[in-house]
Protein backbone atom coordinates (compact mmCIF):
# COMPACT_ATOMS: atom_id res chain seq x y z
CA UNK A 1 0.00 0.00 0.00
CA UNK A 2 1.63 3.16 -1.07
CA UNK A 3 2.47 5.68 1.32
CA UNK A 4 1.65 9.83 1.79
CA UNK A 5 1.11 11.55 -1.60
CA UNK A 6 1.90 15.16 -0.41
CA UNK A 7 4.34 16.38 2.48
CA UNK A 8 4.52 15.01 6.12
CA UNK A 9 3.94 17.62 8.87
CA UNK A 10 3.84 15.48 11.78
CA UNK A 11 5.26 12.70 13.60
CA UNK A 12 5.20 10.44 17.15
CA UNK A 13 6.17 7.28 18.16
CA UNK A 14 3.83 4.20 19.24
CA UNK A 15 4.42 1.18 20.98
CA UNK A 16 7.69 2.09 22.22
CA UNK A 17 9.16 2.51 19.03
CA UNK A 18 8.01 -0.37 17.36
CA UNK A 19 5.21 2.03 14.86
CA UNK A 20 4.96 5.59 14.13
CA UNK A 21 2.06 7.64 13.49
CA UNK A 22 2.45 10.84 10.55
CA UNK A 23 -0.21 13.07 9.48
CA UNK A 24 0.10 14.85 5.99
CA UNK A 25 -1.08 17.41 3.36
CA UNK A 26 -2.98 14.55 1.87
CA UNK A 27 -5.35 14.71 4.96
CA UNK A 28 -4.63 11.19 6.24
CA UNK A 29 -3.12 10.17 9.54
CA UNK A 30 -0.90 6.96 8.65
CA UNK A 31 0.72 4.43 11.44
CA UNK A 32 3.50 2.32 10.30
CA UNK A 33 5.21 -0.67 11.45
CA UNK A 34 9.13 0.44 11.97
CA UNK A 35 10.58 -3.23 11.89
CA UNK A 36 9.00 -3.99 8.52
CA UNK A 37 8.76 -0.48 6.92
CA UNK A 38 5.27 -1.36 5.55
CA UNK A 39 1.61 1.04 6.08
CA UNK A 40 -0.45 -0.44 9.56
CA UNK A 41 -4.32 -1.32 8.10
CA UNK A 42 -5.44 1.21 6.33
CA UNK A 43 -5.14 5.17 6.12
CA UNK A 44 -7.38 7.68 8.68
CA UNK A 45 -9.47 9.69 6.43
CA UNK A 46 -11.09 11.76 8.66
CA UNK A 47 -9.36 15.15 8.61
CA UNK A 48 -11.18 17.25 5.73
CA UNK A 49 -7.96 19.34 5.36
CA UNK A 50 -4.56 19.18 5.80
CA UNK A 51 -2.84 17.55 9.30
CA UNK A 52 -0.62 19.91 11.06
CA UNK A 53 -0.13 17.97 14.25
CA UNK A 54 -0.02 15.22 15.69
CA UNK A 55 0.00 13.80 19.92
CA UNK A 56 0.65 9.91 21.74
CA UNK A 57 -1.03 9.98 25.39
CA UNK A 58 1.73 8.57 27.48
CA UNK A 59 -0.07 5.17 27.76
CA UNK A 60 -0.56 5.13 24.02
CA UNK A 61 -4.62 4.29 24.32
CA UNK A 62 -5.04 7.73 22.34
CA UNK A 63 -4.35 9.81 19.65
CA UNK A 64 -4.89 13.68 18.97
CA UNK A 65 -4.37 15.34 15.73
CA UNK A 66 -5.27 19.20 14.71
CA UNK A 67 -4.84 20.86 11.61
CA UNK A 68 -6.25 23.25 8.95
CA UNK A 69 -10.00 22.02 9.21
CA UNK A 70 -10.11 23.80 12.80
CA UNK A 71 -10.46 21.20 15.02
CA UNK A 72 -8.95 18.54 17.01
CA UNK A 73 -9.47 14.70 16.52
CA UNK A 74 -9.26 12.51 19.10
CA UNK A 75 -8.58 8.55 18.18
CA UNK A 76 -9.07 5.85 20.91
CA UNK A 77 -6.02 3.05 19.99
CA UNK A 78 -7.63 -0.52 20.56
CA UNK A 79 -5.58 -4.14 19.75
CA UNK A 80 -3.40 -1.63 17.44
CA UNK A 81 -6.67 -0.45 15.73
CA UNK A 82 -7.53 2.97 15.61
CA UNK A 83 -10.89 4.33 16.60
CA UNK A 84 -12.59 8.37 16.17
CA UNK A 85 -13.72 9.20 19.64
CA UNK A 86 -14.93 12.65 18.65
CA UNK A 87 -13.82 16.22 17.20
CA UNK A 88 -13.02 18.92 19.30
CA UNK A 89 -14.43 22.35 17.60
CA UNK A 90 -13.45 25.22 19.35
CA UNK A 91 -10.81 27.09 17.25
CA UNK A 92 -11.69 29.69 14.28
CA UNK A 93 -8.40 29.24 12.51
CA UNK A 94 -5.60 26.17 11.98
CA UNK A 95 -4.83 23.88 14.73
CA UNK A 96 -1.05 24.22 14.25
CA UNK A 97 -0.36 22.13 17.35
CA UNK A 98 -1.57 19.71 19.69
CA UNK A 99 -0.28 17.66 22.96
CA UNK A 100 -1.54 15.40 25.54
CA UNK A 101 -0.85 16.01 29.63
CA UNK A 102 0.81 13.53 31.13
CA UNK A 103 -1.69 11.58 32.95
CA UNK A 104 -3.78 11.81 29.32
CA UNK A 105 -6.99 13.71 30.61
CA UNK A 106 -6.33 16.94 28.97
CA UNK A 107 -5.38 18.12 25.68
CA UNK A 108 -4.36 21.17 24.75
CA UNK A 109 -4.06 22.96 21.51
CA UNK A 110 -2.78 25.91 19.64
CA UNK A 111 -4.35 27.77 16.98
CA UNK A 112 -4.15 30.67 14.48
CA UNK A 113 -7.07 31.95 16.33
CA UNK A 114 -4.48 33.40 19.14
CA UNK A 115 -5.77 30.79 21.98
CA UNK A 116 -4.95 27.75 23.06
CA UNK A 117 -7.69 25.72 24.22
CA UNK A 118 -7.51 22.83 26.61
CA UNK A 119 -10.00 19.92 26.49
CA UNK A 120 -11.16 16.75 28.54
CA UNK A 121 -9.51 14.36 26.83
CA UNK A 122 -12.40 11.56 27.88
CA UNK A 123 -15.21 14.07 27.39
CA UNK A 124 -14.63 16.65 24.46
CA UNK A 125 -15.64 19.09 27.15
CA UNK A 126 -14.07 22.80 26.98
CA UNK A 127 -11.63 23.23 30.26
CA UNK A 128 -10.24 26.45 29.70
CA UNK A 129 -8.98 28.91 27.07
CA UNK A 130 -6.20 31.09 26.68
CA UNK A 131 -5.62 34.02 24.88
CA UNK A 132 -2.93 35.53 23.40
CA UNK A 133 -3.41 38.75 21.91
CA UNK A 134 -3.14 38.80 18.08
CA UNK A 135 -0.60 36.16 17.89
CA UNK A 136 -0.64 32.33 16.00
CA UNK A 137 0.01 29.97 18.70
CA UNK A 138 2.36 27.24 16.84
CA UNK A 139 3.28 25.03 19.54
CA UNK A 140 1.74 23.75 22.83
CA UNK A 141 3.21 21.24 25.74
CA UNK A 142 2.72 20.36 29.26
CA UNK A 143 4.76 20.18 31.56
CA UNK A 144 6.17 16.75 33.02
CA UNK A 145 4.44 17.10 36.29
CA UNK A 146 1.31 18.53 34.47
CA UNK A 147 1.57 21.73 36.46
CA UNK A 148 2.37 23.72 33.80
CA UNK A 149 1.77 24.28 30.10
CA UNK A 150 3.60 26.28 27.56
CA UNK A 151 3.32 27.69 24.50
CA UNK A 152 5.49 28.99 21.85
CA UNK A 153 4.09 32.29 19.21
CA UNK A 154 4.73 34.49 15.85
CA UNK A 155 5.10 37.31 18.27
CA UNK A 156 8.26 36.22 18.85
CA UNK A 157 7.28 35.08 23.10
CA UNK A 158 7.04 31.99 25.21
CA UNK A 159 4.19 31.87 27.53
CA UNK A 160 3.26 29.67 30.73
CA UNK A 161 0.54 28.60 32.70
CA UNK A 162 -0.61 26.94 35.42
CA UNK A 163 -2.71 24.29 34.93
CA UNK A 164 -5.12 23.76 37.85
CA UNK A 165 -6.41 27.56 37.48
CA UNK A 166 -4.69 28.98 34.22
CA UNK A 167 -3.10 31.99 35.97
CA UNK A 168 -0.34 32.71 32.86
CA UNK A 169 3.06 32.54 35.57
CA UNK A 170 5.95 33.78 32.91
CA UNK A 171 5.64 35.68 29.92
CA UNK A 172 9.53 35.46 27.69
CA UNK A 173 8.72 38.71 25.41
CA UNK A 174 11.24 38.75 22.29
CA UNK A 175 12.13 35.32 23.35
CA UNK A 176 13.38 34.87 19.41
CA UNK A 177 13.91 36.94 16.51
CA UNK A 178 10.59 35.19 14.65
CA UNK A 179 8.42 32.63 15.36
CA UNK A 180 8.70 30.23 18.01
CA UNK A 181 7.73 27.26 16.26
CA UNK A 182 8.39 24.38 18.56
CA UNK A 183 8.75 23.97 22.22
CA UNK A 184 9.69 21.06 24.59
CA UNK A 185 10.12 20.40 28.34
CA UNK A 186 13.11 18.37 30.52
CA UNK A 187 12.09 15.91 32.75
CA UNK A 188 12.60 18.11 35.84
CA UNK A 189 9.85 20.58 34.85
CA UNK A 190 12.33 23.40 35.16
CA UNK A 191 13.60 24.15 32.12
CA UNK A 192 12.55 24.82 28.64
CA UNK A 193 13.94 24.64 25.11
CA UNK A 194 12.37 26.12 22.25
CA UNK A 195 13.39 26.31 18.31
CA UNK A 196 12.42 29.17 15.84
CA UNK A 197 12.34 30.33 12.44
CA UNK A 198 15.51 32.63 13.25
CA UNK A 199 17.70 29.48 13.16
CA UNK A 200 17.97 29.13 16.81
CA UNK A 201 17.80 26.57 19.24
CA UNK A 202 17.40 28.29 22.89
CA UNK A 203 17.07 27.00 27.00
CA UNK A 204 15.00 28.51 29.70
CA UNK A 205 14.49 28.86 33.36
CA UNK A 206 11.42 28.05 33.31
CA UNK A 207 10.60 29.79 36.50
CA UNK A 208 12.47 33.16 36.29
CA UNK A 209 12.52 33.17 32.17
CA UNK A 210 16.17 33.21 32.22
CA UNK A 211 18.31 31.99 29.23
CA UNK A 212 20.69 29.39 29.81
CA UNK A 213 23.74 29.00 28.59
CA UNK A 214 24.09 30.34 24.64
CA UNK A 215 21.91 29.11 21.69
CA UNK A 216 22.56 26.13 19.02
CA UNK A 217 23.08 27.55 15.81
CA UNK A 218 23.82 25.96 12.67
CA UNK A 219 21.11 25.31 10.64
CA UNK A 220 20.95 27.81 7.57
CA UNK A 221 16.96 27.99 7.36
CA UNK A 222 14.25 27.49 9.66
CA UNK A 223 13.69 25.34 12.51
CA UNK A 224 9.96 24.20 12.15
CA UNK A 225 10.26 21.13 14.90
CA UNK A 226 11.89 20.03 17.83
CA UNK A 227 12.29 16.78 19.85
CA UNK A 228 14.17 16.04 23.46
CA UNK A 229 15.04 12.76 24.67
CA UNK A 230 13.21 11.15 27.38
CA UNK A 231 16.88 11.41 29.38
CA UNK A 232 17.02 15.29 28.25
CA UNK A 233 20.35 14.47 27.22
CA UNK A 234 20.14 15.61 23.53
CA UNK A 235 17.34 17.06 21.44
CA UNK A 236 16.74 16.86 17.89
CA UNK A 237 15.33 19.82 15.70
CA UNK A 238 14.08 19.52 11.79
CA UNK A 239 14.64 22.45 9.33
CA UNK A 240 14.12 23.66 5.84
CA UNK A 241 17.81 23.53 5.02
CA UNK A 242 16.84 19.83 4.43
CA UNK A 243 18.60 18.72 7.65
CA UNK A 244 17.69 16.98 11.58
CA UNK A 245 20.66 17.97 13.62
CA UNK A 246 21.26 16.45 17.53
CA UNK A 247 21.89 18.95 20.19
CA UNK A 248 23.96 17.83 23.40
CA UNK A 249 21.90 19.86 25.71
CA UNK A 250 24.78 20.37 28.43
CA UNK A 251 27.15 22.05 26.03
CA UNK A 252 24.67 23.11 23.26
CA UNK A 253 26.71 21.48 20.93
CA UNK A 254 25.67 19.80 17.32
CA UNK A 255 26.46 15.88 18.04
CA UNK A 256 28.28 14.15 14.45
CA UNK A 257 26.99 15.39 11.05
CA UNK A 258 23.75 16.71 9.99
CA UNK A 259 21.64 14.29 9.06
CA UNK A 260 20.61 14.93 5.47
CA UNK A 261 17.28 14.77 3.71
CA UNK A 262 16.07 15.45 0.19
CA UNK A 263 13.65 18.53 0.61
CA UNK A 264 12.54 20.78 3.42
CA UNK A 265 12.03 18.80 6.85
CA UNK A 266 8.86 19.47 8.73
CA UNK A 267 9.17 17.50 11.61
CA UNK A 268 10.96 15.15 13.95
CA UNK A 269 10.53 12.55 16.85
CA UNK A 270 12.81 10.43 19.14
CA UNK A 271 11.50 6.73 20.17
CA UNK A 272 11.59 6.19 24.34
CA UNK A 273 14.10 4.49 24.34
CA UNK A 274 16.64 7.37 22.36
CA UNK A 275 17.55 4.84 19.91
CA UNK A 276 15.56 5.45 16.91
CA UNK A 277 15.34 8.89 15.18
CA UNK A 278 12.25 9.56 13.09
CA UNK A 279 11.38 12.27 10.54
CA UNK A 280 9.15 13.57 7.79
CA UNK A 281 8.79 16.76 5.42
CA UNK A 282 8.20 18.17 1.85
CA UNK A 283 8.68 14.82 -0.17
CA UNK A 284 6.03 13.35 1.69
CA UNK A 285 8.71 9.95 2.81
CA UNK A 286 9.27 8.91 6.47
CA UNK A 287 12.71 8.73 7.65
CA UNK A 288 13.75 6.13 10.03
CA UNK A 289 17.19 6.78 11.90
CA UNK A 290 19.37 4.59 14.01
CA UNK A 291 20.90 7.19 15.70
CA UNK A 292 22.58 4.96 18.84
CA UNK A 293 25.70 4.98 17.60
CA UNK A 294 26.33 8.66 16.99
CA UNK A 295 25.40 8.98 20.46
CA UNK A 296 27.96 6.62 22.07
CA UNK A 297 30.25 8.42 20.02
CA UNK A 298 29.97 11.50 21.64
CA UNK A 299 29.68 10.22 25.46
CA UNK A 300 25.55 10.46 25.66
CA UNK A 301 23.99 7.30 27.49
CA UNK A 302 22.29 4.91 25.52
CA UNK A 303 19.40 2.53 27.01
CA UNK A 304 21.43 -0.68 27.98
CA UNK A 305 24.82 -1.60 26.81
CA UNK A 306 24.88 -4.93 24.22
CA UNK A 307 26.77 -7.79 25.60
CA UNK A 308 27.49 -8.42 21.87
CA UNK A 309 30.64 -6.98 19.27
CA UNK A 310 29.17 -3.97 17.52
CA UNK A 311 29.74 -2.62 14.42
CA UNK A 312 29.10 0.22 12.27
CA UNK A 313 26.66 -0.97 9.18
CA UNK A 314 27.08 1.76 6.09
CA UNK A 315 23.71 1.28 4.01
CA UNK A 316 20.39 2.41 3.74
CA UNK A 317 17.16 0.87 2.35
CA UNK A 318 13.88 1.93 1.56
CA UNK A 319 10.66 0.34 1.80
CA UNK A 320 7.63 1.65 0.26
CA UNK A 321 7.36 5.45 1.27
CA UNK A 322 9.22 5.03 4.86
CA UNK A 323 13.16 4.83 4.44
CA UNK A 324 15.06 3.16 6.84
CA UNK A 325 18.86 4.45 7.35
CA UNK A 326 21.48 2.40 8.65
CA UNK A 327 24.11 4.87 8.27
CA UNK A 328 27.29 5.25 10.87
CA UNK A 329 24.69 2.62 12.91
CA UNK A 330 26.22 0.10 15.58
CA UNK A 331 24.22 -3.28 14.50
CA UNK A 332 24.82 -6.75 15.49
CA UNK A 333 26.25 -8.56 12.17
CA UNK A 334 24.05 -11.59 12.90
CA UNK A 335 20.99 -9.55 12.83
CA UNK A 336 18.62 -8.65 10.58
CA UNK A 337 17.19 -5.17 10.03
CA UNK A 338 13.90 -6.39 11.90
CA UNK A 339 15.77 -8.18 14.69
CA UNK A 340 17.76 -5.01 15.43
CA UNK A 341 14.49 -2.98 15.44
CA UNK A 342 12.96 -5.51 17.77
CA UNK A 343 15.97 -5.42 20.24
CA UNK A 344 16.52 -1.99 20.32
CA UNK A 345 13.01 -1.24 20.91
CA UNK A 346 12.55 -3.94 23.36
CA UNK A 347 15.18 -2.20 25.99
CA UNK A 348 12.48 0.28 26.52
CA UNK A 349 9.98 -2.02 28.40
Amino acid sequence: MGGHTLQVNAVAFLDNGRRVVTGSDDKTLRIWDVQKGILVGKPIQEHKINIESVAVSLDERRIASGGRAKTVVVWEVKNKQTVMLHPLVKHTAWVWSVCFSPDGKKIASGSSDSTVVVWDAETGAILATLRQCFALVLTVAFSPDGLKLASGSSDHAIRVWRTDNSELILQIDNAHQNWVRSIAWFSDSEKLVSASHDKTIKFWDASSGDQIGQPCTGHTHWIRSLAISSDGSFIATASYDRTVRLWNTKTHHQIGQSLEHTSEVYCVAISPNGALLASGGQDSNVSIWYIEEILKRHNLAVPEKQKEELRPEKQWCITGSVRVYLSCVARRSSDSLSEYVAAISSRGK
